[in-house]
């Protein structure tokens, strides 16, 4: 079993059902709702555990009823939680999420600014697979990526906007979101984003773009891997779903190029079903990493 350190974020989630987002300050009624954790490094987590990975969270957290709910589920997915530090004087992260028939969504997120950690304990207890950060906490942040690159194994980041500088040269690997990408690049075309990421660092870009899709830079080509068609009805959580597959993958030693392919089709797995990352799929319900179909440049140009 691949053993992934993921850190970065851990929320809870309330989450409204609607037709329609809110447009003013009158009462909304939900058709459902839901109370889950959240936060995009507990989301990857829980998604490497289902698909057959071993995850261990590195991540802060309030001694409060939010941090218990968090700790409580975690624990149900099987993610490790020994590395979580637990503050008296945080509250822990929420958000209220609203998801409308479409399934897109709106997020307002409270995040206390103590929220980071200084200590570096669990990177002397052994060495992992493969390391994701979701750069929501820079020196938690750093503190994965320069242990990854110490151990010399994958170190993911996931690009999302503000992206540190120092960051990318430390990981191996860069997903960033789209509005990443364009904030790092100064730049709306992803194309000329992908190719002033690389001349900052030599290391592995891409972007995820929603249902467009992933793209990266092939010598001097653009690729596009699309993922299946799907009729989505939830898209919250799915890109921290994509980089959990992702990184689980890596840690498989699948190429960057396949580790993209499964992650896409777990990713958009997630999105036809309610709850957030709730509809991350598990091992039994899609296709094992190894079975990821074999894909050719030529075949990725066509």
């Amino acid at each position: 079993m691949k053993q992934i350190l993921v850190s970065g974020l851990a929320t809870i989630d309330l989450i409204h059902y609607l037709d329609e987002f809110p447009v003013d300050g009158r009462k909304y009624k939900a058709k459902d709702s839901l109370i889950t954790g959240g936060g995009n490094a507990l989301n990857s987590a829980i998604a490497i555990s289902r698909l057959g990975g071993s995850a261990t969270l590195l991540t802060t957290i309030g001694q409060d009823t939010f941090g218990d709910l968090i700790l409580e589920e975690l624990q149900t997915e099987k993610v490790k939680t020994h590395a979580i530090c637990k503050k008296s004087k945080l509250k822990t992260s929420y958000s209220s999420i609203a998801i409308n028939k479409m399934g897109d969504r709106q997020i307002i997120n409270y995040r206390s600014p103590d929220l980071d950690c200084s200590t570096n304990l669990i990177m002397k207890e052994k060495s992992f697979h493969a390391y994701l950060t979701d750069g929501r906490l820079p020196n938690t942040t750093l503190l994965t990526l320069k242990e990854a690159r110490k151990r010399k194994k994958p170190g993911v980041l996931d690009g999302e906007n503000p992206v540190c500088p120092t960051a990318l040269k430390l990981a191996s690997h860069i997903a960033f979101s789209r509005q990443g990408l364009s904030s790092f690049s100064n730049s709306s075309s992803i194309l000329q984003g992908l190719k002033i990421a690389q001349n900052y660092s030599n290391n592995w870009f891409c972007v995820t773009d929603g249902e467009k899709g992933v793209f990266f830079l092939h010598g001097k080509e653009l690729i596009q891997l699309k993922p299946p068609k799907v009729t989505a009805v939830d898209t919250l959580g799915a890109g921290d779903v994509w980089h959990g597959a992702f990184t689980l993958a890596l840690a498989h030693n699948q190429s960057p190029s396949q580790a993209c392919i499964f992650a896409n089709n777990i990713a958009s797995k997630k999105c036809t079903k309610y709850g957030g990352k709730n509809g991350s799929p598990y091992k039994g319900e899609v296709k094992l990493i190894e079975e990821t179909p074999k894909v050719s440049f030529n075949q990725l140009y066509s």
